[in-house]
């Protein structure tokens, strides 16, 4: 984050899309027998600061024209459940210091 604070607000904005991320991750599993079904994955614009869901590329589809693949996506929800409680303990310690500033402990 080149030394700059990540605020609660950062913190919060992360967790939406990784939030978003396991919904579209979700969709994509239960779609995995719908044929034509076009595999979605999530992308997050830094300098917008928006998440969009796009279609998963490199993926070849099946006959069936379904570009879900199992493996793919139990990897995606692995490295977005770390992600996310990542994020989480990030935010339960920033409001730890901060309920710690306002009582005025940990001097």
């Amino acid at each position: 984050m080149d030394g700059m604070d990540i605020t609660s607000g950062n913190i919060q904005q992360a967790l939406d899309v990784a939030a978003l991320r396991q919904r579209v991750i979700a969709a994509n599993i239960a779609n995995i027998a719908t044929p034509g079904y076009k595999s979605k994955n999530v992308h997050f614009d830094e300098v917008l600061g928006e998440a969009s869901t796009v279609e998963r590329e490199g993926v070849a589809p099946r006959q069936d024209g379904n570009t879900v693949v199992m493996e793919l996506e139990v990897a995606d929800q692995k490295k977005n459940q770390v992600a996310y409680d990542i994020l989480l303990t990030a935010l339960s310690q920033r409001m730890r210091l901060v309920r710690s500033a306002i009582s005025g402990r940990g001097q």
